[in-house]
């Protein structure tokens, strides 16, 4: 009897060993530093050994990582953090309106104050309800996704592309922190939408977001091919999708993933192909496997190095303007003086 409890206790190591996870959410690009923000699961090292563990390079060139910090301190995610939070308002949520409720309520208190937030009903295109800036409560917003639910019952479920342009929005938005991470709530199920997962998947793949599907169903009767395309979403971009009925057990799970987050500052600077698209691949060697992840990124130099760019590159236009203006002067000099050295050479020669 002890034999057997002993060889399932090693089956359940080797198991848990096995089960290490690493995901890239986001590569913050100001070359030649880098930050980048990752999950790890069953990862049980401390941040020294850690450090030993991980490899990093864009492209081929190794990087090197200066500091990692856990996103947790406590019982709070300290890194400030930008939330897009897309809420599904097709018919069918009427069903899910409580727990959407729950779900935002538990969603409200755990932000910071140095934390951004913007929501947005979604079915057949995305609509605003509240703005990064706007310090909306929560009983505000849910009575307006109330409101859009009974507006829009027969419009159409377009998550796909609510998705993209919250993305789009996500990347372009000014003024909230580097940290930006999009989260759906949705009781599965796309209707009408002209942009299909694949669409989306390729149009994510460089200069990820996480994205966070939060699924409000019964695990048995959810969806399956949504279901499928919100793990193959998650996949993409390092984010992850939760199935359940209750919306407080949903957010649970949300916060729990965050929380696992850690952020490495990576400095790197024999990279050279500054703006170009490049692949930041992330090796962690653990005691069964090597987990290896590659993200897409756009390698974006620091404002002083584009700065220095664009002056050399102004520097250099500023001699091609010299030399376009200064080349037909020279030619036109030189042309009216053979013209004249020829009509002396003419007058000097006898009659």
């Amino acid at each position: 009897m002890l034999l057997i409890l002993t060889v399932l206790m090693v089956a359940d190591d080797s198991r848990a060993a096995g089960d290490s996870k690493l995901r890239i959410t986001q590569v913050e690009s100001n070359l030649p530093d880098l930050r980048l923000f990752v999950e790890l699961e069953n990862v049980n090292v401390d941040n020294t050994k850690l450090k030993k563990n991980l490899s990093i390079k864009i492209n081929d060139t190794p990087a090197q990582i200066t500091d990692i910090q856990s996103v947790k301190n406590g019982n709070k995610v300290t890194e400030n953090t930008a939330y897009l939070v897309l809420v599904d308002t097709s018919a069918s949520m009427q069903n899910y309106f409580s727990e959407v409720q729950s779900i935002l309520e538990e969603l409200f208190g755990f932000v910071s104050s140095k934390d951004k937030m913007a929501v947005f009903s979604v079915s057949n295109k995305l609509q605003p309800v509240k703005d990064f800036m706007i310090n909306d409560s929560s009983d505000k917003v849910t009575k307006t996704l109330g409101n859009a639910i009974s507006l829009d019952a027969k419009s159409g479920t377009y998550l796909y592309s609510g998705i993209r342009e919250a993305y789009d929005r996500g990347r372009a938005a000014l003024y909230i922190p580097s940290r930006r991470i999009i989260v759906l709530i949705t009781d599965g199920g796309v209707e009408g939408d002209c942009l299909s997962c694949d669409d989306l998947k390729d149009y994510l793949d460089v200069d990820r977001l996480p994205v966070y599907t939060l699924i409000l169903s019964q695990r048995a009767s959810a969806d399956e091919d949504f279901k499928t395309a919100a793990d193959q979403i998650a996949q993409k971009t390092g984010g992850q999708s939760f199935v359940s009925m209750s919306g407080n057990e949903l957010f649970a799970q949300f916060k729990a993933s965050l929380e696992k987050g850690s952020v490495l500052k990576l400095r790197c600077d024999n990279f050279k192909p500054l703006n170009l698209q490049a692949n930041l691949t992330v090796s962690l060697l653990g005691d069964q496997e090597e987990i290896k992840q590659t993200a897409k990124f756009t390698a974006t130099p620091a404002a002083e190095n584009t700065t220095g760019l664009n002056n050399h590159q102004n520097l250099r236009t500023s001699y091609y303007g010299v030399m376009v203006i200064l080349l037909p002067m020279i030619l036109s000099l030189f042309i009216i003086l053979a013209i004249g050295w020829v009509l002396m050479t003419k007058g000097e020669q006898p009659l």
